[in-house]
């Protein structure tokens, strides 16, 4: 079992939802990561991440937090650092 600690990230919502990497595999196209909620029971979500967000982003990717919008809220975003959205995988032909 690795002792390094598991990234989270958040929404922001307020009070803002948490979510883990639990999968990632690098796809025609881009990154499909899995996440898995930390602050309540819901069912794993894949979201994809385009090869394009990847190269346009700075440091981190925004993508929409599927929690809030499964709740039918105003849309809040998630924010990826691309070195975790990254990490692990092979680098992109």
């Amino acid at each position: 079992m690795s002792a390094e600690p598991v990234p989270t990230f958040e929404c922001t919502q307020e009070p803002p939802h948490r979510f883990a990497i639990r999968g990632r595999a690098r796809v025609r196209g881009g990154i499909l990561l899995t996440l898995q909620r930390l602050d309540a029971p819901y069912p794993p979500r894949d979201l994809f991440i385009t090869a394009r967000e990847m190269k346009m982003a700075q440091d981190d990717v925004y993508k929409g937090c599927f929690v809030c919008v499964d709740r039918g809220l105003r849309e809040t975003a998630i924010v990826l650092p691309k070195e975790d959205v990254e990490a692990g995988l092979p680098p992109a032909p």
